[in-house]
C-alpha cells in the first residue's frame, strides 16, 4: 500500500522522499538540500506539498530538540521508499550526507558520520569503488569510538569499533582496534569480551 502511494506521487517528488529517506526518520532542510544538491527555497514548498499528502510531517513543539526538522510520518514510509533506491544511488546519496556532516564541523555527528559512511561502504560494488570508501568509513569509526569513549559511552564505542573491523583488512590495524575495544569492554565491566578483544589483538599483531 505504500508503495502504492509513492508511486502515486509525481516522480521528482518521489525522489525527493528517497532521498530524504537517506537522511533518516527525521532530517532537516538543510540536510535535504546538501544531498540533493538544490536550494532550501525551492524545497520548502515541495516538502509542504508531501506533509499535505501525509507522507511526511513537520516537527512544531517548542519544547523539542528537533523543532523546524521534517519526520516521516511513519517509519515504515521511510523503510520502502529507501528499499527502492537501486544500490548506487544509496551509495551516492550517503557520501553526499556525509560529507555534509563533514562541512558542519560538529562533534556530536560522529556517530552519523561514521553510519553514513559504513552504509556507503555496504552499497559499493567491490574493488577500488569499496575500498576508497572503507578508509574513509575506517577513520569516522574510530573518530565515532573515541567520541563515544571519552562521553563514557563505552558499549557504543565497541559497537563502532567492531563495525570498524567489518571495513579493516590489515592484521596491523585490525589489532590496534581491537585493543582499544578490550579497553572499552574493560571500562563497561565486560571482562570476558574484553579478555576475548585482547586475544584477537595479540592474533591480529602477530601475524604482521
Amino acid at each position: 500500500l505504500i508503495a502504492a502511494r509513492l508511486d502515486a506521487i509525481d516522480p521528482a517528488d518521489r525522489g525527493l522522499i528517497q532521498d530524504a529517506s537517506v537522511l533518516g526518520q527525521t532530517f532537516t532542510l538543510a540536510g535535504l538540500a546538501a544531498v540533493t544538491w538544490s536550494e532550501e527555497a525551492d524545497l520548502e514548498p515541495r516538502l509542504r506539498g508531501l506533509v499535505r499528502r501525509e507522507l511526511l510531517d513537520l516537527e512544531a513543539d517548542p519544547r523539542s530538540p528537533e523543532r523546524g526538522q521534517y519526520k516521516f510520518v511513519q517509519s515504515l514510509i521511510r523503510e520502502v521508499a529507501y528499499g527502492t533506491l537501486a544500490r548506487r544511488e544509496r551509495r551516492a546519496r550517503h557520501l553526499a550526507v556525509a560529507r555534509y556532516y563533514e562541512t558542519l564541523g560538529e562533534e556530536e555527528l560522529a556517530g552519523a558520520l561514521a553510519t553514513h559512511y559504513l552504509a556507503a561502504h555496504q552499497a559499493s560494488a567491490e574493488g577500488a569503488e569499496a575500498d576508497a570508501v572503507a578508509i574513509q568509513a575506517r577513520l569516522a569509526l574510530g573518530g565515532a569510538a573515541a567520541r563515544a569513549a571519552s562521553l563514557g559511552a563505552h558499549d557504543q564505542a565497541v559497537a563502532y569499533l567492531v563495525q570498524a573491523l567489518e571495513v579493516t583488512a590489515d592484521p596491523a590495524e585490525r589489532g590496534g582496534l581491537l585493543e582499544r575495544a578490550a579497553i572499552s569492554a574493560s571500562d563497561a565491566a565486560d571482562h570476558e569480551a574484553a579478555q576475548a578483544f585482547a586475544r584477537r589483538s595479540v592474533e591480529e599483531y602477530q601475524r604482521t
